[in-house]
């Protein structure tokens, strides 16, 4: 790689380190909810549209793109971070600043992504040359029920041509995650006859049929190996406090970084939930509502050698760990995908959420090495 245009575009990088900041504070403010994220793309194509990138274009799935071409001879790579939230509409952020400490719901995760997404890019732009195709993505539907709808829309898209992909995180800083979680999401429904708490007394609840199940979760022999998780994450139902429930659900969120262990967990809870159902004289359906496949880059994988070199070059000490992301997506179809941290968040996914900005800078140089490196490799689509 040429020694100028890296130069060149680090150095454009660290002259946009507060407008990144700002635009990062900007885009948390404003509510972006899994499958409502409208607003907040309007947003990002405005900042796009003021670094001279355009506004972009919003795909049938919502997500913005970018899309910059380039050397037919070249990779093309798409860097992508995702606009919604954990959050309900009913969270308004308003960003509390603390020295190098941001504070707000959302910050983190992942509005800092967003505002380094489009920073990185310009940069990229404007001073990496000869280079591929570069796609930047502000995608949706990463959270919760979204089962990663925009990346999927993405990978219909660019899969057969795209060489790397590079996913942004905000909140997580020098951490590296090229092996993606297996996820099934289910919502769980209790369904029995109903009745009056007082008269109809004995007949089967479906509240306490699912609290059955929920409560055996607990004597679930967890695979050893790879690391595999449950959560139940919300639970409703009843009409009232003296109605026997004729209805209950829960969100049941399974997790594992080997498909075979998530198969054998997913086994036990469906056993647990016959007994429970059979115990109690109600019913316990099943829905799925999230699938997210796993996968993961071979220790000697060229991208990893180049993470590392990046990381290396900039003096962050990389740590390689597993996660649930955007990234799952290629990762599933056995493509080169990484994601990488740009700020040090704390208590994500809570209303306390914040990140330390101070390593902002190191951070954005490192996606900017191994993106622009990823865009000098020969395409393999030629």
């Amino acid at each position: 790689m040429c020694a100028d245009d890296l130069v060149a575009g680090i150095a454009a990088l660290e002259r946009a380190r507060q407008a990144v900041l700002d635009d990062a504070v900007a885009i948390c403010e404003v509510p972006a909810p899994t499958f409502h994220e409208g607003e907040r793309a309007a947003l990002a194509r405005r900042l796009g549209a003021g670094l001279g990138l355009g506004e972009g274009e919003v795909d049938d799935a919502g997500n913005v793109i970018w899309e910059l071409p380039g050397d037919p001879a070249l990779a093309t790579v798409v860097v992508s971070a995702h606009l919604d939230t954990v959050f309900g509409m009913e969270i308004r952020p308003r960003v509390e600043r603390r020295g190098s400490v941001l504070a707000a719901p959302g910050i983190g995760d992942n509005s800092l992504g967003v505002a380094a997404l489009i920073h990185l890019v310009d940069a990229l732009r404007r001073e990496l040359a000869p280079r591929g195709t570069l796609v930047a993505a502000a995608n949706v539907c990463e959270e919760g029920l979204g089962n990663l709808r925009g990346m999927r829309a993405l990978w219909d898209r660019y899969g057969s041509r795209a060489g790397t992909w590079v996913v942004l995180e905000g909140g997580t800083f020098n951490t590296a995650e090229v092996t993606g979680i297996g996820s099934r999401r289910y919502r769980i429904t209790a369904l029995g006859p109903g009745g009056h708490s007082w008269q109809d007394f004995g007949l089967p609840s479906a509240i306490h049929g699912l609290a059955r199940l929920i409560a055996g979760l607990s004597e679930i022999e967890l695979p050893s190996g790879d690391r595999t998780t449950y959560n139940v994450g919300v639970i409703s139902g009843g009409t009232s406090v003296n109605t026997i429930a004729a209805e209950a659900s829960c969100l049941l969120d399974l997790r594992s970084e080997s498909q075979q262990c998530l198969v054998q967990i997913e086994s036990q809870v469906r056993g647990l939930a016959d007994a429970a159902a059979a115990d109690v004289g109600i019913s316990l359906d099943f829905e799925l509502v999230g699938d997210r496949a796993g996968g993961r880059l071979p220790p000697d994988h060229w991208l990893i050698r180049l993470v590392e070199s990046g990381a290396a070059a900039t003096g962050v000490e990389i740590q390689w760990q597993a996660g649930s992301t955007d990234a799952n997506v290629p990762l599933s179809h056995g493509a080169p995908a990484v994601c990488l941290g740009i700020g040090r968040g704390r208590n994500l996914h809570t209303v306390h959420e914040e990140v330390d900005t101070a390593p902002v800078g190191p951070a954005l140089e490192m996606a900017y090495r191994v993106i622009a490196a990823s865009l000098r490799r020969k395409s393999e689509h030629v």
